[in-house]
């Protein structure tokens, strides 16, 4: 596939297609990557996969430039009531960029 010049490149890689991804290694190689965000929900099974694409990230030296913890939390339009849909058992996103030493660059709230 021939994308021509790119600013950004967003590629979505569920846990089930990470050996997908591998495929897409020489494009990495070839087109010199600048970085990586990577997107996590707060829940525990969510940082486990993205910890899957940190290391997967290690391996083909593609720098980190941080985690976005999406669906941090959800207000209710009606009653503006906030809830967690995902509760962060483990410390969600904001622990998981501190223990990789990475930036929180984000929380996006719904």
């Amino acid at each position: 596939v021939d994308w021509g010049d790119l600013d950004y490149l967003i590629i979505d890689t569920p846990l089930e297609h990470l050996m997908n991804t591998w495929q897409l290694y020489p494009f990495f190689k070839q087109s010199k990557v600048n970085g990586a965000v990577i997107v996590t929900t707060p829940q525990e099974v969510a940082l486990s996969d993205v910890r899957k694409e940190i290391s997967f990230c290690r391996k083909l030296k593609i720098p980190m430039i941080g985690l976005v913890e999406n669906m941090a939390s959800y207000t209710c339009t009606k009653c503006q009531t906030k809830s967690q849909i995902f509760p962060a058992t483990s410390g969600g996103g904001a622990a998981l960029a501190a223990s990789e030493n990475y930036s929180l660059l984000l929380f996006i709230a719904t």
